[in-house]
């Protein structure tokens, strides 16, 4: 049974047909996209794809007036993730992020860390919601932490998942 978000006829973009490589890893390949590579993020994927731990460097271009690390860069790097990871656990879905915000709680005067879980108990019940309404929604909270791992960032970002149309 195929699943398809492409109508007949469409062709892959080239984002999507390089996301499908299966040569090299994912986490390597988030890692060359273009918004990623220019802001140095080191990023680390569990095989399962339940864990995810980014690295994002203090560089001299993503440092503001004052010397510390531009909220942006932090509001970039942690986006897409829970969406990603979520596609990534339930293939035949498509995720988005539907809500982000990012809380800034004091100077990231250093490079910054994000590690995101996500438990068992919460994919069962994204699953058990994906059979039941074909679509799921769930919100993760999660932090950045700098080098004393003390927090820096506290990010909100809300996932939204559904089921693709099956293709006869």
């Amino acid at each position: 049974m195929a699943y398809s978000v492409l109508k007949k006829g469409e062709r892959k973009g080239w984002v999507a047909r390089w996301m499908d490589l299966r040569w090299i890893k994912f986490d390597r390949l988030l890692q060359c996209y273009p918004m990623f590579f220019f802001l140095g993020l080191r990023i680390r994927i569990s095989s399962d794809y339940r864990h995810l731990k980014i690295r994002v460097p203090l560089r001299f271009y993503i440092r503001n007036n004052s010397g510390v690390m531009f909220g942006a860069a932090m509001a970039t790097a942690s986006d897409p993730f829970p969406a990603l990871l979520l596609q990534k656990i339930f293939p035949g879905t498509v995720a988005f992020t539907r809500a982000h915000s990012v809380k800034y709680l004091r100077p990231a005067k250093s490079a910054v860390t994000m590690v995101v879980h996500l438990s068992e108990a919460n994919i069962q019940s994204v699953e058990t919601e994906l059979q039941v309404m074909g679509k799921a929604e769930r919100t993760y909270t999660y932090y950045f932490v700098n080098q004393q791992n003390k927090r820096v960032a506290e990010v909100t970002s809300t996932a939204y998942l559904r089921m693709l149309q099956k293709r006869a």
